[in-house]
C-alpha cells in the first residue's frame, strides 16, 4: 500500500492499493465508473459515478483505477464534520469532456460539493496517485484540446513523444487544477509513479491489463 505523506486534520486511513495488497484490504465497490464526472454520497448499493464522498466514520470509500488518476480528498465542513472523497480523473474526467451536466472536470466538482458544505478549499488534504504518466501517455488532439479549455491548462502540459505525437501530463494538469481551484500545495501528499513504467508494482490498461484494478480508498477514523 501506498500511503500520502502529509498530515491529515482527523482520524483517517487512506492510501493506493498496489498488485502486492490484499482484496481484503480494499473497499467493497459501491460504483459503477464510467469516465464522466457524477460525485455521490456513499450508499450501500452500487450506482454511476466517477467519485465518492462521506462523512460517516468507519466507511471505507474509494475508486478503482488502471491508468486513470486516483484522487482523495480530506477536509472538515460545517460544523466541524469530517468529510473525504474519492474521484476516478482519466482524460474525460478531467476536463469535463462528454459529461453533459456543467460543472467542468471532476476535480473541480468535487471541490464545488466539498465547499457547498461548508468546507474551505484551502483547508483541504488532497493526493493525487499512481497513474499513467506523461512518458507514456501518448494522445489524441482531441485530448489536448479538451484539456485546453480548462483555466489551469499550461502549456507545458503538452509533450511530443518520440513518435512525433502529443503526450499529455493528466497528473500534473489535475495539480494545476487544484492550484487553481485554491487547494494548499503544503497539503499535498500525491504519489507520482507510472502505471506503465512499474509492471512490478501496479497494473496498467495501456499495457494489456483489461480486468485487474488498484485502488486509490480513504475512511474516516
Amino acid at each position: 500500500m501506498l500511503i500520502p505523506a502529509v498530515t491529515v486534520p482527523f482520524p483517517l486511513s487512506w492510501g493506493f492499493s498496489t498488485r502486492l495488497d490484499l482484496a481484503a484490504s480494499l473497499p467493497d465497490r459501491r460504483l459503477n465508473q464510467v469516465h464522466r464526472c457524477g460525485v455521490v454520497e456513499a450508499s450501500d448499493a452500487v450506482v454511476e459515478g466517477d467519485g465518492i464522498w462521506t462523512t460517516s466514520p468507519g466507511t471505507r470509500i474509494g475508486v478503482r483505477v488502471a491508468d486513470c488518476v486516483p484522487v482523495l480528498l480530506a477536509g472538515k465542513v460545517a460544523g466541524g464534520k469530517p468529510w473525504v472523497a474519492a474521484l476516478h480523473a482519466g482524460w474525460r474526467g478531467a476536463t469535463g469532456h462528454g459529461d453533459p451536466a456543467p460543472g467542468g472536470g471532476i476535480l473541480r466538482r468535487g471541490v464545488a460539493l466539498y465547499q457547498s458544505l461548508g468546507g474551505d478549499p484551502w483547508n483541504l488534504v488532497w493526493a493525487l496517485g499512481p497513474a499513467i504518466l506523461a512518458c507514456h501517455f501518448e494522445v489524441g488532439d482531441e485530448v489536448i484540446s479538451a484539456a485546453r479549455l480548462d483555466p489551469a491548462w499550461q502549456d507545458t502540459l503538452r509533450t511530443e513523444g518520440s513518435a512525433g505525437k502529443a503526450h499529455l501530463d493528466l497528473h500534473g494538469f489535475l495539480h494545476a487544477q487544484g492550484l487553481d481551484l485554491g487547494l494548499d500545495p503544503s497539503k499535498n501528499g500525491s504519489v507520482r509513479f507510472c502505471t506503465v513504467c512499474r509492471p512490478d508494482l501496479l497494473y496498467s490498461y495501456r499495457r494489456g491489463e483489461t480486468t485487474d484494478r488498484q485502488w486509490g480508498w480513504i475512511e474516516i477514523g
